[in-house]
């Protein structure tokens, strides 16, 4: 699934291209697509301003000049890309949004599990209501909110960081690297970090995503992830941990495990991290 880098790197390659064009046409083919509500609801975007292409963890909230909210989330295998008018189309293309001279915009997931659909803003106007689950995003994670967010928590740290409840945007792949960046293990209680500790796992989670956003993402065996151009991610080679059990760790030598946390699992350099 796109973490973070990932939907970040799309949002960065779709804004400048679509940002203040109007919404020609939006043609829905796939239902699964927009299934919280029927597809004709969408038809009200039609003749619509692109405002602003934000990003909440793992969605992309599409905002225009009427104020709605149109989010987009990827999830397994569901991507974003950019295309020409007339144009052929990908396999499984589900949904394609005309820009007219700016082109079109093509929703394409071979698996269904992704979906778009209009958010509803609360009574503040401050917030999404089918967001309102998330926890703050991931980039702007200090160590006071970590701190406050893992205190007394017995659940490993990495099962913590994939928690989208209490940091959204990070999953499998970056919790691994941010762990072994931090020098933490990931079956360590979140509750068990020291100040220290927590400074470290709070900077590290900016460096890695910082950095994997730089390589555009991670792109791994399956050639899921595309960015908006179809070109696969970089970070994928600068990957410490993840994907590497029983090869050296590229640090010290020792050779990388991986641990079962329940349903989930992480990769780690027992030498490394503590």
């Amino acid at each position: 699934m796109p973490e973070l880098p990932e939907v970040e790197t799309v949002r960065r390659d779709l804004s400048p291209v679509y940002l203040r064009h109007i919404l020609r046409r939006l043609e829905v083919t796939g239902r699964r697509t927009v299934r919280r509500h029927p597809p004709e609801l969408l038809a009200a975007l039609e003749g619509r301003s692109l405002a602003e292409i934000g990003r909440h963890g793992k969605y992309l909230l599409f905002e225009w000049d009427d104020g709605t909210t149109l989010v987009a989330h990827l999830r397994m295998s569901g991507q974003l890309l950019a295309g020409t008018a007339g144009a052929a189309r990908a396999p499984h293309t589900h949904a394609v949004f005309d820009f007219g001279a700016a082109g079109e915009l093509h929703f394409v997931d071979p698996r269904t599990f992704g979906e778009l659909f209009l958010a509803t803003r609360a009574p503040d106007q401050a917030r999404l209501v089918e967001l309102a689950h998330l926890g703050p995003d991931a980039l702007g994670a200090q160590a006071a909110y970590l701190r406050s967010a893992l205190a007394g928590r017995r659940a490993p740290i990495k099962v913590l960081l994939v928690d989208q409840k209490v940091l959204a945007g990070i999953g499998n792949i970056y919790a691994d690297e941010i762990c072994f960046t931090a020098g933490i293990r990931p079956d360590r209680p979140g509750g068990s970090l020291r100040p220290r500790e927590l400074a470290r796992l709070a900077a590290s989670v900016q460096a890695v995503l910082g950095a994997a956003i730089e390589a555009r993402g991670s792109t791994l065996g399956d050639q899921q992830y595309r960015d908006a151009y179809g070109r696969l991610g970089g970070y994928q080679l600068a990957h410490r941990v993840y994907g590497r059990r029983d090869l050296p760790c590229l640090s010290c030598g020792s050779l990388v495990q991986r641990v079962g946390l329940g349903a989930k699992s992480a990769f780690w350099c027992p030498k490394c991290q503590r």
